[in-house]
């Protein structure tokens, strides 16, 4: 085939591109033939819309053999927040995405293929957007589903089993040992307290009535007691030895033989 009729199957490719993609189809060289195709993949329910940009550039011999192209991510994006569940094209997609679109271009050398190419890179890219949309929207509800057992978790208690009844009862048993020894062990000590306390009473008791004495001890031991009416004694008034009268009230004490 000559130069001229490569040239002329590529203008013709070139016309009808420009015819499918009027606003999508930008020239951007002549020498070489140079060119992209924007293609908007925003008209499918479920997947977040995106822009992808297809640039060819035509070889000498194209069709007979594949052009130079490059798949990339257009500036014009989506601005509006992303979701939990919004899928976007990474760089391992775009990767995918144009190893795809070279297979369907070697599907069709000898004719025009630029337009295959093109709708090719859209049903792929479609395709990767509902697949990672649908991992997404899987991994929220089973996070919800996990949310959702954990939150019901609460109100359930732990089953109850014979065995399980035999542990809490032998540890139940156990613990009410304790509590009657310990009970026991504090009566004791309250006991212990309460005879203290009674035998010290006893004992201040008999200590204060022991510490009272007789009107004789005490004015036999406090020889002051005499002598303070002393100044009460006149002329002609007589002293008494009290170890007379001691001696008499030994006197006239009875025997043990009487």
């Amino acid at each position: 085939m000559s130069a001229e009729h490569y040239a002329e199957e590529q203008q013709n490719e070139i016309d009808i591109l420009q015819s499918i993609y009027p606003t999508e189809f930008v020239q951007e060289s002549t020498d070489p033939c140079r060119f992209s195709l924007t293609i908007a993949v925003d008209d499918v329910d479920d997947i977040r819309p995106c822009t992808l940009q297809l640039t060819v550039e035509y070889t000498p011999t194209y069709p007979d053999e594949l052009p130079v192209f490059e798949v990339a991510l257009a500036d014009e994006g989506n601005d509006a927040p992303l979701t939990d569940i919004d899928a976007e094209l990474a760089d391992a997609d775009i990767d995918y995405l144009t190893q795809k679109t070279r297979e369907t271009g070697e599907e069709s050398l000898g004719m025009a293929m630029v337009f295959a190419m093109a709708s090719s890179l859209k049903e792929v890219a479609i395709e990767r957007l509902l697949k990672k949309t649908a991992d997404l929207k899987r991994i929220k509800d089973q996070r919800i589903q996990k949310e959702i057992e954990a939150e019901q978790a609460k109100f359930i208690g732990t089953p109850v089993t014979r065995e399980s009844f035999m542990e809490w009862k032998a540890r139940f048993e156990a613990e009410m040992v304790d509590v009657a020894r310990l009970a026991a062990e504090a009566e004791e000590r309250q006991g212990a307290r309460r005879a203290a306390a009674a035998a010290a009473g006893s004992l201040a008791a008999g200590a204060k009535k022991d510490s009272r004495l007789t009107g004789r001890q005490l004015f036999e031991q406090d020889k002051s007691l005499a002598m303070s009416d002393s100044r009460f004694i006149t002329d002609g008034d007589v002293s008494v030895d009290a170890s007379l009268f001691a001696k008499k009230e030994e006197e006239i004490q009875p025997s043990d033989h009487e």
